[in-house]
């Protein structure tokens, strides 16, 4: 008599993970490294590609360099929040001084308000880093808008 035993093995492999991107994507450089149209064009009208998906995604596109984010904050009662506004810098070459715009990006979720306040730190320059991207970039992405203050 003969007695065969078998067992299933699966087998974990370290791919990594990856993430999709954006099909109508632009690179800064393809935009004369103006980023202003950069961002107005990848992120906000084509934030369609991002709705639905984590921030990460967003993230992993993202050329320009975030130099501090702004919680969200809902005017009530239960310290919520539903978002977060990324400062940017930006160029005007006519001109050529610094400019600030925000990348606004609300959230399929909400989240305490207590707990990203716990990350912001106003005294740093730049005031974002891996710290705050680790805590936003699993959040879904609703909508995505862009403020550009105007000048005086």
């Amino acid at each position: 008599m003969v007695i065969v035993l078998g067992s299933c093995v699966s087998i974990k492999t370290n791919k990594p993970t990856m993430l999709s991107h954006n099909p109508n994507y632009k690179e800064l450089k393809s935009l004369n490294n103006d980023t202003l149209r950069y961002v107005k064009y990848n992120f906000y009208e084509n934030q369609h590609f991002y709705t639905g998906k984590s921030l990460k995604v967003l993230f992993n596109d993202l050329e320009a360099r975030i130099v501090s984010f702004t919680i969200s904050s809902m005017i009530n009662p239960i310290e919520k929040s539903d978002g977060v506004s990324l400062t940017i810098r930006y160029t005007k070459y006519e001109e050529e001084k610094t400019n600030y715009m925000k990348l606004i990006i609300k959230f399929d979720q909400l989240y305490d308000y207590d707990d990203a306040l716990e990350l912001y730190d106003s005294s740093a320059d730049p005031n974002w880093g891996k710290a705050q991207e680790d805590f936003y970039k699993d959040f879904i992405v609703k909508e995505i808008f862009i403020y550009v203050p105007e000048e005086h």
